[in-house]
């Protein structure tokens, strides 16, 4: 597949993503939305999101990611076309379907 980009959560950004905001701290929501996801979903890529490696992704790191794409314009479908996850680690299974919720939930709002 053309035009794909993946994002290793652990060793792209943190292995520790936390927090909501910007002002949470380095490795928050907002800034991986912003700093990292946005840029390549705007550019039209395809996006595999490896999330092993992760000490867990707390759900206000993935409402902020996920939510926040939905709330500033993202399509609910399109997102779900544009955006994959992937994981070995049999402890991760909970976080993609997670992810989803939190955007079904901003697009209702």
């Amino acid at each position: 597949m053309a035009n794909v980009a993946t994002i290793s959560i652990a060793r792209d950004f943190s292995p520790f993503p936390a927090g909501r905001k910007r002002g949470d701290g380095p490795y928050t929501g907002e800034t991986f939305r912003e700093d990292v996801l946005r840029p390549k979903l705007s550019g039209g890529l395809h996006v595999i999101l490896d999330i092993d490696g992760v000490e867990g992704l707390p759900s206000s790191f993935l409402e902020e990611v996920f939510g926040g794409l939905v709330r500033s314009g993202w399509n609910l479908a399109d997102l779900r076309r544009s955006v994959e996850f992937r994981l070995t680690d049999p402890d991760l299974v909970a976080y993609p379907p997670l992810a989803w919720r939190f955007a079904e939930a901003a697009s209702v709002h």
